[in-house]
């Protein structure tokens, strides 16, 4: 009976050390695979640095409009200041805008809310407040139709594109913990821009030409940002449902 009690005994500890060599080996494999996968990565600049990658882009969109639309016919009347400081705060507004979408790539970010509020409706208060300075130095123009007048809903729309796609790529590379937010403000960011560079050419400066057809622009680039947004959180909690 003693040696029966020994040998189930020792069936008991081999069992038992089996399995513990079933477990390491399975965390052996796992740690292997995961070594595998390992790649160095780069660290994630500042939003402040990041965002000015962006303007050698509007530069470039800057340059294409004056080169292909060139400035309003009533620029000189207008002057200088009426004329390029409301497209300057404009772009620095965008600057601002873009900085709030590019600090949420890191997972540890976070933004108040009231900045990403604020920040935006700044830029669309410098819009119509430039627009009424400009009005005031220059002469009204004739009524047109309102074909000429979507005309600049389109270009402010098409210049918007690369400094939107720009960012969205750049947001891309980190991790938001809101990625909603941080494409809806990415996409306004890119349509401050645009708006900016092409109300230097842009002869009708009344508030009912510009929040109809150049603020609504910048919505809509605000709107793709957000879509991509959207798009970019169900494409991860799938790939996390999948695992």
């Amino acid at each position: 009976m003693a040696r029966s009690a020994r040998c189930g005994h020792s069936w008991h500890l081999r069992t038992h050390e089996e399995g513990h060599v079933t477990q390491d080996s399975s965390f052996e494999k796992i740690r292997r695979e995961v070594a595998q996968d390992l790649k160095p990565v780069r660290p994630l600049c500042s939003g402040w640095t990041s965002a000015l990658i962006v303007f050698p882009v509007a530069l470039f969109l800057l340059s294409l409009v004056l080169i292909v639309y060139g400035l309003r016919s009533d620029a000189a009347e207008i002057g200088s200041a009426p004329l390029w400081v409301p497209a300057s705060l404009m772009v620095a507004s965008a600057y601002a805008v873009l900085v709030l979408a590019l600090i949420q790539r890191a997972p540890e970010a976070t933004v108040s809310w009231t900045w990403w509020v604020a920040l935006p409706l700044a830029a669309i208060v410098f819009q119509v407040g430039g627009a009424y300075w400009t009005l005031t130095h220059g002469s009204v123009p004739p009524s047109v139709s309102w074909q000429v007048e979507a005309m600049c809903f389109w270009r402010v729309s098409a210049l918007g594109l690369p400094p939107v796609i720009l960012v969205l790529v750049l947001l891309s590379r980190g991790l938001p913990l809101r990625p909603k937010v941080a494409g809806l403000l990415g996409g306004l960011g890119g349509g401050f821009i645009s708006e900016g560079v092409y109300r230097l050419h842009c002869g009708i400066s009344h508030p009912g030409h510009i929040v109809p057809w150049h603020t609504s622009a910048v919505l809509v680039m605000g709107l793709l940002g957000l879509l991509a947004g959207i798009w970019w959180e169900h494409r991860r909690l799938q790939s996390w449902a999948e695992r």
